[in-house]
């Protein structure tokens, strides 16, 4: 299917024009924001057009990414995780966004969170530059909450299991987590931890600090304060009333705003003896096959996109967050805030905000570990032999 919507827009192309195929998976009100962000640019530079393709998943996305790599014909430009920008750029496959920059007088990269800036960083080399980012943040349920005699969400991992005991008394769950290793990061961050040693090549997400994040999700399950659900199930069962609070990508913004019975809230994740957070979500590369025509029109698409006005219109439409701090004083982001107030303490989280290990190595890992992580809290084995048999799982790969 893919090929044949491939060739359709290949027959629609004029004699000569220089077109920028974009892959990406972006669907719902965030594919409508990209393709009309897309169809201003194109309008714009009448010299060529950017051609938006739809991968339909990150799974797929990778899929044809390798695929096309090994045929040597790759997009010009692609959404792409760290640990995937990794093994494209020391395959040679890249070439870093950081040389567009430089020519550039205009583009100020000071402007940028630092965060996302180191996000796209490899050896002193801005190889990448950011495109849908996120954090992850709690929705609840505030009529609930102020039942039992809170005001505001729970600030902290001890008081958040407080809230949790209190509303369980109840008869609706207090929570519902899917098994994620983006929380697990931001929490073993909090403790002073970190998931792999990039110096060294080893993992350390079975640390004691580690360890100790898996028991205190155990000993939620223990105490029926939560449940897994797979995939959106959760969001399902706290837009019915059925889970008090739930963590998800504030992304999700977009897809459950007005959609309560009841006065939804949105507060950052508790944070734990120290802040940090950890950043998601894919940035945008070029590949190296493309040509001087294709590049510059490339290059001229995502400077544009990253623009602050066009990041505010991104952010309207999707929740992602805003990558530069220009775009947060605009008029139109003070407007999105006077909408949705409970932004404005989501974007503060930037300034301690925190990535993933950014190496190839971590696509096993992060697998591993989210093995380790559903074994432990599905009571299969201890918090501690888990994640020791993923470290050792990782550390076999790597020999």
């Amino acid at each position: 299917m893919l090929c044949l919507v491939l060739a359709f827009l290949v027959g629609c192309e004029k004699e000569g024009e220089v077109v920028v195929d974009f892959w990406h998976v972006m669907g719902g009100p965030l594919g409508k924001r990209l393709d009309e962000l897309i169809s201003d640019f194109n309008r714009l530079h009448p010299e060529g057009k950017v051609r938006s393709v739809h991968m339909g998943s990150y799974d797929v996305l990778a899929q044809k990414l390798m695929g096309a790599i090994s045929s040597n014909t790759p997009p010009v430009i692609a959404q792409m995780y760290e640990s995937w920008t990794d093994q494209f750029l020391h395959a040679g496959d890249l070439i870093p966004l950081g040389e567009f920059v430089k020519r550039e007088v205009d583009f100020n990269l000071q402007d940028f969170y630092p965060v996302f800036i180191e996000d796209n960083t490899y050896d002193t080399v801005l190889v990448t530059l950011p495109f849908n980012k996120s954090v992850p943040v709690f929705y609840y349920n505030a009529d609930v909450l102020r039942e039992y005699g809170f005001n505001s969400f729970p600030d902290n991992w001890q008081d958040f299991k407080n809230v949790c005991q209190h509303i369980k008394t109840g008869g609706i769950w207090p929570t519902s987590w899917p098994i994620d290793v983006w929380y697990f990061s931001s929490m073993l961050y909090q403790r002073g931890g970190v998931l792999f040693d990039e110096d060294e090549n080893q993992p350390c997400f079975n640390s004691p600090a580690g360890i100790q994040i898996i028991e205190y999700l155990v000993d939620l399950v223990l105490d029926s304060l939560f449940y897994l659900s797979p995939g959106f199930q959760r969001q399902d069962e706290f837009l019915s009333g059925n889970v008090a609070m739930i963590p998800a990508s504030v992304v999700s913004w977009a897809f459950m705003k007005g959609k309560t019975p009841f006065q939804m809230g949105v507060a950052p994740f508790p944070q734990g003896e120290s802040r940090a957070i950890v950043i998601a979500g894919t940035n945008v590369g070029m590949f190296r096959r493309a040509t001087e025509a294709q590049r510059a029109l490339a290059w001229k698409f995502i400077s544009w996109f990253l623009e602050p006005e066009n990041q505010v219109r991104w952010t309207e439409a999707s929740y992602y967050l805003p990558t530069r701090r220009s775009a947060t004083k605009t008029e139109a982001f003070r407007k999105f805030l006077a909408e949705n107030p409970e932004y404005e303490r989501i974007i503060t989280e930037l300034d301690f905000a925190r990535t993933e290990p950014k190496v190839k190595e971590w696509f096993a890992g992060r697998i591993y570990l989210n093995e380790a992580m559903e074994e432990a809290m599905r009571l299969e084995r201890s918090p501690k032999q888990a994640l020791d048999d993923a470290a050792d799982r990782l550390l076999l790969e790597l020999r």
